[in-house]
């Protein structure tokens, strides 16, 4: 059997957001920030990158903070801050 047999490894697969009181988003560049990123944080910074012209070709560090989960347009404009 391989993980997709495993029924706890498929609920935990598919729960992206585990904490629900965490989901601001904060951005910095360089790998400076310390703390946790959700799984659907990642995918929305991931297509912010690929669908728009900002911090493209740098490094930069996203975690989430205690706070309510931003709008896309919210996320974009952090993003071109860097």
């Amino acid at each position: 059997g391989g993980p997709y047999d495993n029924n706890y490894y498929l609920g935990t697969l598919f729960q992206l957001d585990k904490d629900a009181d965490t989901q601001d988003v904060v951005v910095g560049k360089g790998d400076e920030l310390l703390g946790d990123t959700l799984r659907s944080t990642l995918a929305e910074i991931t297509a912010q990158v690929c669908e728009g012209d900002c911090a493209k070709d740098m490094d930069f560090a996203v975690v989430n903070e205690k706070g309510e989960s931003p709008t896309a347009e919210v996320v974009q404009e952090r993003l071109s801050t860097l």
